[in-house]
């Protein structure tokens, strides 16, 4: 379905047009919009515009990612008919949509439809849609209704995957509409907590023809009459600015503070053309990309994964909040209002590596967003009956937890081990001392907290971590999975440091016991194997009797999980990962012992598997199955191999893993004492490979080629 060129993806035909609103969907960090359009029949929950940040509640203590006003809403009547051609494509330079079609009605006469759009990477609260109309074969008169429909509604998805929400709920509540000369303005707030403003103008530019006020209830919108000649093409341009206000817990509560937030937000008229802003845009993008940009060179002319991967990196760079250290990146990115926009572990673990070498400044901000949340998280803790910060398995405002599901929100802990293992990356990469106070604490808190959650086992002397979840969710939940138990231990030492060398304060008795936990803790470890075993239940589990799906979908869409967690079988990478975020901790026989047991167990039922697999099979010189990994991960939106893309958006934390399979697998970029160094493992198509990175404020650019790798060092 989906054409590859180095720069653009492109579409013919109108086949699974859910799937493409997906791949299509445009952002800039702060606003994002999946590409559906009321033209098409998309329904009200259907049109989604997401802002950063911009949450409401749903019920008490839980929120969703509103689905803001229609931005690029407009309605073409061009009677009955279809379509004889239809073709969309991406243009990853500049982050620019085009959608050409040509449209026959019963009569015989064909018009060509141009829809172009973007989101401006320049200016964050700029996007634009372009529509031209050529009459192909007659004269006559087009009729179009431009606006900005605040009738829009949300589809809140379940936190259980296996169930489908029907039920839509309104968020947001028009306060405001006004109609100019060549503008529209509404102005909504959202309903339950008054915490969000929202505030879109749109200034409506047609090259021919008259307009007049076509605004109904929540939709302000001008009617243009355009009059068509034939072989002419007509111009019509809606450039928006959109920008909200997003009051926290203490402005919700204080009226006064309430109206006037809302006061500033007043029709904002942006008279620059498309063109301009599009070329505004495109130097940004320009920016971004000399930073980010990965360039392969295969043998033959096959440019699928030189574009496939970009698009990858597309998606990493137009879903960051850049500047903002208030706000994190949804598992969905801004792509899919799915898990309710929340942020996970994937942030930290899967997604942050890329900001990390490639916009230290964007890193920071994601770094400092966990460093803020510090309170909130021991809020967690304390909600749990346990000292210290535990940090939430989903976070929308802030970082109170957001999960509803026991299992996973009470017993996935490793997250808050994942955070710490983030923050000390991104000061070991970065060099960045500034925030060493802060991490400081922050490991202290979660120390405290690990000091709490261990059990202690007079009888045996041990310290065993029950009633956990470890990243692979079929197992169920157990005891003393290694992933946890050795992050967690990760953790304890970086506390422990960090009072050594007084940058935070614990007491003694504290320390003697973390010290205590390092020594004690429980993992079960067969050394006639060298292998570690993934949690005290996993040995007694029997062999796994069914069969994944041949269509690559989830195994829990055939099976329940309470059946699925009684048998050996996993649903995506465990042990696996650690051993590649953490190769010093294993002996090269102990990673491959892991690899030969897991490997053939993992269903890699979550889209984050892939990457990871393919990462630990470069390591390992297991070039076919790195190969392999690597396609279904670098394609698994672009192809659809879940066939969950329409219905989720865009996986992040695939995209994310593609790309570390790539620097750190097979390019095999690591950290010898804070000096960059290359181990190049290529797959035995690739030709050449080349990136630029960032460690420690120095710059560098990696050349992979047949002689080996080569660093040069750029910037000092």
């Amino acid at each position: 379905m989906i054409q590859y060129e180095p720069w653009k993806i492109r579409c013919e035909g109108r086949e699974n047009p859910k799937f493409l609103e997906s791949i299509f969907s445009q952002a800039n960090g702060y606003l994002g919009s999946r590409c559906a359009f009321f033209m098409d029949g998309a329904k009200a929950y259907e049109r989604c515009n997401y802002l950063a940040g911009g949450f409401e509640y749903i019920s008490p203590g839980v929120t969703d990612m509103v689905n803001l006003p229609d931005l690029f809403h407009f309605q073409l009547s061009l009677g009955t008919g279809e379509y004889r051609s239809f073709s969309q494509a991406l243009d990853m330079k500049n982050g620019l949509f085009e959608r050409k079609a040509v449209w026959e009605d019963r009569e015989g006469r064909k018009t060509q439809i141009k829809i172009s759009r973007f989101i401006s990477m320049d200016n964050k609260h700029v996007s634009a849609l372009s529509l031209e109309l050529t009459a192909l074969n007659y004269s006559g008169n087009a009729a179009v209704i431009m606006g900005i429909d605040g009738n829009t509604v949300n589809l809140p998805v379940d936190d259980d995957q296996t169930k489908e929400n029907l039920d839509t709920v309104s968020l947001l509540s028009v306060s405001e509409m006004e109609i100019g000369e060549d503008y529209c303005f509404l102005k909504a707030d959202s309903k339950v907590s008054g915490r969000m403003t929202v505030a879109v103008t749109a200034r409506i530019v047609q090259s021919r023809g008259s307009a007049k006020d076509a605004s109904v209830t929540d939709c302000p919108a001008k009617e243009l009459n355009i009059p068509l000649q034939e072989g002419e093409t007509v111009r019509i341009e809606k450039i928006l600015y959109t920008e909200a206000y997003l009051r926290d817990q203490e402005e919700v509560q204080d009226s006064e503070t309430f109206y006037k937030g809302g006061q500033d937000l007043r029709p904002r008229i942006i008279t620059q053309s498309f063109a301009k802003l599009l070329e505004d845009s495109e130097r940004a993008w320009k920016y971004r990309w000399d930073q980010a940009d990965i360039q392969i060179t295969q043998k033959g002319n096959d440019v699928s994964i030189q574009s496939a991967l970009r698009f990858n990196i597309f998606q990493l760079m137009q879903n960051c909040p850049y500047n903002d250290p208030t706000v994190s990146i949804g598992a969905r990115g801004l792509t899919h209002g799915r898990y309710k926009g929340c942020c996970f572990w994937d942030t930290d673990i899967f997604l942050f590596p890329f900001y990390l070498y490639t916009d230290p400044q964007a890193a920071r901000n994601l770094a400092l967003f966990r460093l803020n949340t510090l309170p909130d998280a021991k809020k967690n803790a304390e909600a749990l009956n346990l000292p210290g910060a535990r940090y939430p398995w989903m976070c929308a405002i802030g970082g109170i937890e957001q999960c509803q599901s026991w299992d996973i929100g009470r017993c996935e802990i490793h997250i808050t081990a994942d955070v710490a293992y983030a923050v000390e990356n991104y000061l070991t990469v970065s060099g960045d001392e500034t925030l060493e106070s802060q991490s400081a604490q922050l490991y202290v808190e979660t120390a405290r907290y690990w000091a709490g959650r261990f059990s202690y086992d007079q009888r045996n002397d041990v310290y065993n971590l029950l009633f956990v979840k470890g990243p692979d969710e079929y197992c169920g939940v157990s005891g003393n999975n290694a992933y946890t138990v050795l992050l967690a231990r990760h953790n304890l030492r970086l506390a422990l440091q960090a009072v050594q060398r007084k940058d935070a304060k614990a007491s003694v008795s504290e320390m003697e016991k973390w010290r205590d936990i390092l020594e004690k803790s429980r993992i079960e470890y067969d050394p006639d194997k060298d292998l570690y075993i993934q949690d005290d239940n996993f040995l007694r589990l029997e062999p796994f009797p069914g069969q994944k799906a041949g269509d690559g979908s989830a195994a829990y869409h055939q099976y329940d999980f309470d059946w699925l967690q009684r048998y050996q079988v996993l649903k995506q990478a465990d042990l696996v990962l650690l051993m590649v975020l953490k190769p010093e901790w294993f002996t090269k026989q102990e990673q491959k012992a892991i690899w030969d047991f897991y490997e053939p167990l993992t269903l890699h039922d979550s889209s984050l598997s892939f990457g990871i697999h393919a990462w630990a099979a470069a390591n390992l010189g297991l070039e076919q199955k790195a190969s392999e990994y690597f396609d279904k991960s670098l394609f698994l939106d672009l192809e659809n191999r879940m066939k969950n893309t329409e219905r989720e958006g865009i996986h992040l934390a695939a995209v994310g893993a593609s790309w570390q399979a790539v620097i750190f697998g097979f390019a095999g970029l690591s950290l010898d004492n804070g000096k960059p160094e290359l181990f190049p493992r290529l797959p035995k198509d690739w030709e050449r490979l080349s990136f630029h990175f960032n460690v420690k404020g120095k710059r560098y650019l990696a050349v992979i080629d047949g002689e080996g790798g080569t660093l040069i060092t750029e910037e000092e």
